[in-house]
């Protein structure tokens, strides 16, 4: 298991993707190494449909802006043009131990703007984070359950309000 808290999560929401779907980790490429841009974290896939997932965790009430790329950004609002692709966040606030999925376009809705080139940027009359608070009214909580020291989370049940069937 990772040392990196960021790597553990994504190693903890990996594990508990249910085995009928096919998950893909894009390569983690912070700083656009050889132009490689990824839109997310996963692309998670069961016919028909496609989740692209950006995974964030960290401290405190709220989760910084400036934590989630352009090109990621870019890459979602390209995707979720297309019929059956669904692209979200999973944002993990540790220290409240809670975690919600919030769905690209509302948060790029709520957040970030369109400029005059077609780049997403965060709305500079706004916040410049994404606090806990409006993830509670906006988004949809991840069920999730300590065993001991590492979590697993109930992706099951959010897969299922796509898939029209009942929790």
């Amino acid at each position: 298991m990772p040392d990196n808290i960021g790597k553990i999560f994504e190693a903890e929401i990996k594990a508990s993707i249910p085995y009928d779907f096919y998950v893909e980790r894009y390569k983690d490429d912070t700083s656009g190494f050889y132009g490689v841009s990824n839109p997310a974290d996963f692309r998670v896939y069961k016919y028909p449909l496609t989740f692209l997932w950006e995974l964030k965790s960290h401290k405190g009430q709220s989760i910084p802006l400036s934590k989630i790329r352009g090109s990621q950004l870019k890459g979602m609002a390209k995707a979720d043009r297309y019929t059956g692709v669904y692209c979200g966040f999973l944002l993990n606030f540790r220290d409240l131990e809670e975690t919600y999925y919030i769905s690209f376009s509302v948060l790029a809705g709520t957040f970030y703007i369109k400029t005059e080139t077609g780049d997403i940027e965060i709305n500079p009359t706004g916040r410049k984070s994404i606090p806990v608070s409006w993830c509670r009214e906006y988004g949809i909580q991840i069920a999730q359950r300590k065993k001991r020291v590492r979590y697993s989370y109930n992706l099951a049940d959010l897969l299922r309000r796509y898939y029209g069937e009942s929790n």
